[in-house]
């Protein structure tokens, strides 16, 4: 079995996916709100009432932007930093790989996590496979399971590698 097929062999199945989902999105909606919070407290603290109240009254489409970039950038940083893992990932023992099976790069993060900012992206894993994974080229896997048969192929792979030398 190659990469490309524990890859397919062990995606998530949608019910995971969307548990995965619930938990990031809790997690995110809490340390948004402590984040303004704490920001709200920081600029009343410095006298800044002017910049508490522009927060306080945005404009929705602002607000919903502004969410959004902050979601997208939330779960990018968690992945990279955890290399391909957020917390509901964690909860539910899966990881992210590209399609030949290797932690995700930089660029592939940004693009799979700011391209969750597109309408409706999380109504798209109704179809085979969410927008934000076929944009990034991108896959959900049973972290254990996918690392088993990675470990099993590449065994398999060096029997007879000391004999033919």
């Amino acid at each position: 079995m190659s990469n490309y097929d524990a890859v397919h062999f062990n995606q998530a199945d949608k019910g995971t996916r969307f548990i995965n989902y619930i938990i990031d999105i809790i997690i995110n909606y809490i340390l948004t709100v402590l984040f303004f919070a704490i920001l709200g407290f920081v600029l009343t603290i410095i006298g800044n009432y002017s910049m508490v109240n522009s927060i306080a009254n945005m404009n929705p489409i602002l607000d919903r932007i502004v969410t959004a970039l902050f979601t997208s950038l939330f779960w990018f940083l968690t992945e990279w930093l955890t290399k391909g893992r957020t917390i509901g990932k964690y909860a539910t023992g899966t990881i992210v790989v590209t399609e030949d099976g290797y932690i995700p790069d930089v660029n592939t993060l940004l693009k799979r996590n700011f391209s969750r900012i597109i309408p409706f992206d999380s109504l798209s894993f109704l179809g085979n496979r969410g927008w934000h994974d076929s944009i990034s080229n991108t896959y959900v896997v049973k972290k254990k399971a996918f690392e088993q048969d990675v470990f099993t192929n590449s065994s398999l792979n060096e029997i007879g590698k000391d004999i033919e030398n």
